[in-house]
């Protein structure tokens, strides 16, 4: 099974690959520290991620400090095990409040529990097909050359989306999504049964994945085991 500090960099370089769309979004590690931002630098640059693993806070605040880094988030990613509590206190006593918590799941592809829907489920691989779907969102989808993506359509509208995102021997889940109207209808498992199919015909050895509360319940049944919990927290102040 990957450790955490593998599953995070999965998790850094396919997050910047998937940000990258529109202008390069990249991911340094600096003093055990992953910074994610814009690069090069520019005007109304997005804002910096961080995220970071087995660091003390204080060290932590130091060396973004140190670095000159301004606002950001800063996600700290920690054993299930590990006191949730104190170290949300400890980012607190630093300056920063608590955003959100997520969890970060692995699957070894070992048994991968099959779920059909209808529509079924379909990779999307040419500009073709994609064209073809009635999208529903503001935002299109667009094909990208690093990412399989795969979807629940018929003639008349889309119903969800799921991308993989490959790294090294690893591929990361991002942007699983059903319709609020559609839910309820065994999409989301559909959606991830033929992912992690497909994943592992493609040699993918392992998925990485971040839920929200709604996820990780969901994840277990589909054969993934939680490893870690993501706090993330950013400055009190914008100064």
């Amino acid at each position: 099974m990957l450790s955490i500090p593998e599953a995070i960099e999965v998790f850094v370089h396919a997050f910047c690959e998937a940000k990258s769309r529109t202008y390069p979004y990249a991911p340094t590690l600096v003093d055990g520290l992953w910074i994610m931002r814009d690069t090069p630098d520019r005007k109304n640059a997005r804002k910096i991620e961080i995220v970071t693993h087995g660091i003390e806070p204080a060290k932590a605040a130091k060396t973004i400090q140190d670095n000159g880094i301004g606002w950001h988030f800063l996600s700290e990613i920690h054993p299930v095990d590990a006191d949730f509590d104190a170290i949300r206190a400890e980012y607190k006593s630093l300056g920063y409040k608590a955003v959100s918590t997520e969890w970060l799941f692995v699957h070894e592809l070992n048994d991968i529990p099959i779920h059909e829907s209808e529509p079924p489920v379909r990779p999307v691989t040419s500009q073709a097909m994609l064209d073809a779907i009635k999208q529903r969102g503001k935002h299109k989808h667009v094909l990208r050359p690093n990412i399989r993506k795969f979807s629940i359509w018929d003639d008349e509208t889309e119903y969800g989306w799921v991308n993989s995102i490959p790294f090294k021997n690893a591929a990361w889940v991002g942007g699983l999504f059903v319709h609020e109207s559609e839910r309820g209808r065994g999409y989301g498992r559909a959606l991830m049964s033929s992912l992690l199919q497909s994943d592992r015909e493609h040699g993918v050895q392992t998925s990485v994945l971040l839920a929200s509360s709604d996820g990780a319940r969901l994840y277990p049944h589909l054969g993934y085991q939680k490893i870690g919990v993501l706090q993330m927290f950013c400055p009190k102040n914008r100064s």
